[in-house]
């Protein structure tokens, strides 16, 4: 059954960031005619003139089952069968049509708002044109028609739940691993290494081991490590280890000493030199200060130098 259903948006639902414009699903025989004419003026479009979105919305179309062709002023001639995802983006001139001899099912999402400029970007996503092949599982299909129906029940007494739940459906795509491309792919790889770490505090890491251990040379490995945390792996290394330190002595009675090894420092005395010249404090002056002394923003940022 087709069903189409567009949500007005207003000022305060614009506020809060995202927000869904419209969602729909509809079915297209072979041979019939293409797009079908009950669609607003706003995304109705020919085949000869094409369409753009409006400058603050994104599209999410799937082509559930079927086949076809899409196009883009950088791209064309795209085939596209079911189990593709298109992400189209504001501006941006396209063009799509069922094959006339199957035809096609889909599906779709509109959302816009000012995250989605930095979502819909790389590293998270490819350049337009972007078109994503995903494995025939099933679980997106399932996951998105379920949305579908949940925005055209429900959208204006939940519109922003709905928002964050689209949200999701999109970072769920992302995710797959056959989606990864790129910096991404590493990406995955230095999160592994950051929880690596952050559960190995109290040891000496061998990076270039770990950097082994995840498949990467460790050239390529600090290198990625660096562009995702913004630090080297000892730098991330050190800045965990000064937060825990500031956790323990804020929340806890433990001693210094004991703070100290629980947290990789290799004497007390040490650890008591390094917090004061990082922190401004010795560990004891912010025990008793800490809960009217600002955290220093390099702390904050979980930035800092090499010991």
């Amino acid at each position: 059954m087709n069903k189409i259903h567009y949500c007005p948006i207003g000022q305060v639902q614009r506020q809060f960031g995202i927000y869904v414009t419209g969602a729909g699903k509809e079915v297209t025989g072979p041979g019939e005619p293409y797009p079908h004419d009950y669609h607003s003026s706003d995304y109705y479009f020919t085949w000869k003139n094409g369409r753009m979105l409006a400058d603050w919305e994104y599209q999410l179309l799937y082509i559930r089952s079927g086949k076809g062709v899409i196009e883009f002023k950088r791209g064309k001639g795209i085939p596209v069968q079911g189990g593709t995802v298109i992400i189209l983006h504001p501006g941006e001139w396209h063009r799509y049509r069922p094959d006339p001899k199957t035809g096609w099912s889909e599906a779709y999402v509109g959302i816009g708002g000012e995250f989605l400029e930095r979502m819909f970007a790389e590293p998270f996503f490819r350049s337009p044109p972007t078109v994503i092949r995903l494995q025939p599982d099933g679980r997106f299909d399932h996951d998105l028609i379920a949305l579908v129906d949940e925005i055209q029940a429900s959208s204006v007494e939940h519109p922003y739940t709905l928002a964050m739940k689209t949200m999701a459906l999109v970072a769920s795509l992302f995710e797959r691993p056959a989606n990864l491309h790129g910096k991404a792919a590493y990406n995955v790889k230095i999160r592994r290494a950051n929880l690596h770490i952050a559960h190995h505090l109290g040891e000496v890491v061998d990076f270039p081991a770990l950097a082994h251990q995840y498949g990467m040379g460790y050239s390529l490995f600090r290198k990625c490590f660096q562009s995702y945390n913004g630090m080297a792996p000892l730098e991330y290394q050190i800045a965990l280890r000064l937060r825990r330190a500031m956790h323990f002595l804020e929340s806890s009675n433990v001693p210094v000493a004991k703070i100290a090894e629980e947290t990789g420092f290799k004497s007390d005395s040490y650890f008591s030199k390094f917090f004061r010249a990082r922190i401004g404090a010795s560990p004891i002056q912010y025990r008793k200060q800490h809960a009217s002394a600002p955290v220093p923003a390099h702390v904050r940022q979980g930035r800092s130098a090499d010991a």
